[in-house]
């Protein structure tokens, strides 16, 4: 009949008395209760959390595994559960613990209880844990029991507070970093007026007075005068040069959708005449759009195309191609040349403020356009190299990210 049944059987003078007591619900029970437990039993030994379940009544408390795991705790039998617990509590956070907990556990309105605090390990270290905990109430809204979990947060606790720590030292470095800047901006004024003066005086004078004493110098006094009005002249330039560079990565401009196609253009209008001087030939790819900042953008490609005419072989037409490929994360463009190239022992010496591999006379400039164009890359994320055959051309490679 699938029951269960208590047979009790009883001998007596005329025969055998025998009882039976179906006890099915009081089995099913049993059983129920069995699985319940061990379900609870494999639920502790198979998270990382310490699993408690509190008798609030006879203050007995069933610790899962992982508070052994976790805090190295063993429990006694007979020993007052929340005497375990509250003793390892830290004493700073043990008051504010308590009054947390007996304030859900008497208030009928609420059942789930939650708080952080430090608790003691075995070896004598406190750990950060995170207590949640919910009350299960009677017919009359008393809280007789409470079944929770405590988690280890301290890995969590530690990367806050390294990230605090690494956010203080940001601090520091922005407000260093602003202190910089406005150094950097005096220094700005006083590249771009008071140490341009005197070179105004020195060439000024200089011409003064070749002019006035034209005719009682000889050729020596000329050619003298003439180098010192250059390297005036020279000098007033690295002095600009060195202005623009030191305010790159300070944006006027506004943050605007740009064709690149048009940044190009208008480059090589502005290059029209040393295109026609060189007889170079200039072939534009498909360039895409980009969301970016005006002024830097026209300077990466005014440089390295005016790098390109600058650095061409005698008796060869010039040849520069402006390309860019997409990958998933960045543009890459190219701009490629037939000139002198670069060996390649100083394809990354050329990044490098005032670096220069040719004479003056050879090459005008003052070394500093490809330092300038590098900072900007860097500064929007990208990166610039340079693959060269001395004697067949440079292409010079920037990525910038999408």
């Amino acid at each position: 009949v699938n029951k269960w049944f208590e047979v009790s059987a009883y001998p007596s003078e005329s025969g055998l008395t025998v009882y039976f007591r179906d006890v099915t619900e009081r089995n099913k029970t049993q059983e129920a209760i069995l699985q319940s437990n061990d379900r609870f039993k494999k639920v502790s030994e198979a998270t990382n959390d310490a699993i408690w379940d509190w008798d609030i009544i006879s203050d007995t408390l069933f610790w899962g595994e992982g508070f052994k795991t976790l805090f190295g705790h063993e429990m006694k039998e007979n020993q007052s559960s929340s005497f375990l617990w509250s003793k390892n509590i830290h004493p700073d956070d043990l008051d504010d613990v308590l009054a947390s907990l007996f304030d859900v556990l008497e208030t009928n309105s609420t059942n789930k209880w939650e708080k952080e605090y430090r608790y003691l390990r075995s070896n004598g270290t406190y750990a950060f844990v995170i207590d949640r905990g919910m009350a299960i109430r009677d017919a009359e809204g008393k809280a007789t029991r409470m079944v929770g979990a405590m988690t280890d947060i301290t890995h969590r606790k530690e990367y806050e507070e390294s990230l605090k720590i690494l956010n203080e030292n940001l601090e520091k470095q922005a407000k260093d970093l602003a202190i910089s800047n406005a150094e950097l901006e005096q220094f700005a004024y006083v590249a771009s007026h008071d140490l341009q003066e005197p070179l105004r005086m020195v060439t000024s004078f200089l011409t003064r007075l070749e002019n006035k004493y034209d005719a009682q110098l000889d050729e020596k006094a000329h050619q003298y005068i003439h180098f010192a009005v250059d390297g005036a002249k020279r000098m007033r330039q690295i002095i600009l040069d060195l202005l623009q560079f030191s305010r790159v990565g300070r944006h006027e401009d506004d943050l605007e959708v740009i064709e690149v196609q048009e940044i190009v253009a208008e480059v090589v209008t502005l290059q029209k005449k040393i295109i026609e001087e060189k007889q170079a030939n200039i072939s534009i790819g498909d360039l895409p759009t980009l969301q970016t900042f005006r002024s830097p953008l026209l300077q990466i490609f005014h440089n390295l195309i005016s790098n390109a005419l600058k650095y061409t072989q005698e008796g060869r037409p010039s040849f520069i191609s402006i390309t860019c490929y997409s990958t998933n994360t960045h543009w890459q463009f190219s701009v490629e040349d037939n000139g002198i190239g670069i060996e390649p022992e100083y394809c990354d010496q050329i990044f490098i403020i005032f670096q220069r591999l040719h004479q003056k006379e050879e090459y005008g400039g003052t070394g500093i356009g490809l330092a300038i164009v590098k900072k900007i890359i860097d500064n929007m994320g990208g990166k610039i190299w340079v693959e060269s055959v001395p004697g067949e051309g440079s292409a010079f490679y920037f990525t910038l990210p999408k």
